[in-house]
């Protein structure tokens, strides 16, 4: 078949073509404009903090030894990178305290919402020591939430991690165990751009568009195959492999003139 032949199957059926990429191009573009909508979707701001958890002293330690506090501050500090803590709706709530207290709400874009601020956070620990990432789509609010997030941790640390070193006796577990403390050993980082969450989301949509297009390309071919009407001379030429020795004018419609 000629390049001819395939382009005029091309146009005969380009409305089929033109419908599937439409329809991907349409949910191409209610994503892009919801990635666009998404605070730090396609760009953010990092910045990090990195604390230290410890464990505080108490004179009331029942004979347990330094070793025995390096390895519960490790433990703690294991459960605040694996865990759902640092993550959690709770967590994030006292975020936003904090922020509001801190009077850093246009830092962060308006009233910070909870999820997004639990979306915002990565930790990761070397032993003891816990990294925490925030990721923001401006450089003031990622600097301002990482902030937070160590000022929390100072204040709060036994909220969170207080279930994991009580004894049975609730009434004397204060007196019979140390309890968690974290210290900021670097404060929050100057923030640096990085790609956002769903960064390469747009090179999916624009690759979804040309598959969309290969796919009507195909559909166009596959109905014209399961065509078998006759269109001109040159397909019954084709087909029979016989010269057209006449052809029959169409008949016209009665009561119709012809122009």
């Amino acid at each position: 078949m000629e390049l001819r032949a395939y382009g005029a199957i091309l146009m005969r059926r380009l409305w089929i073509i033109l419908l599937v990429v439409g329809l991907a191009a349409l949910y191409a573009g209610f994503q892009f404009y919801h990635l666009i909508q998404t605070p730090g979707a396609l760009k953010a701001y990092q910045s990090q903090i990195t604390v230290r958890i410890g464990i505080q002293a108490s004179t009331q330690q029942n004979g347990a030894s330094y070793g025995d506090l390096i390895t519960a501050a490790e433990t703690f500090a294991d459960e605040l990178a694996k865990g759902p803590v640092m993550t959690s709706p709770v967590f994030a709530s006292q975020i936003k305290q904090q922020l509001e207290a801190d009077r850093q709400q246009k830092a962060v874009g308006g009233p910070p919402d909870v999820g997004a601020i639990a979306r915002s956070i990565t930790v990761s620990n070397f032993h003891s020591v816990v990294t925490v990432t925030v990721n923001w789509s401006s450089p003031a609010g990622a600097q301002a939430i990482a902030r937070a997030v160590g000022e929390v941790m100072q204040h709060h640390i036994g909220d969170y991690l207080d279930y994991e070193i009580r004894g049975n006796n609730a009434a004397n577990a204060k007196n019979k165990h140390a309890q968690p403390s974290a210290q900021i050993v670097n404060d929050a980082t100057e923030p640096v751009q990085v790609e956002g969450f769903a960064g390469n989301k747009p090179l999916l949509l624009v690759a979804l568009v040309l598959v969309a297009l290969i796919i009507g390309v195909a559909l166009a071919f596959l109905m014209e195959y399961l065509d078998d009407r006759v269109r001109s001379k040159e397909e019954v030429e084709r087909l029979l492999q016989l010269p057209v020795i006449a052809e029959l004018p169409r008949i016209p419609v009665p009561g119709k003139e012809k122009r």
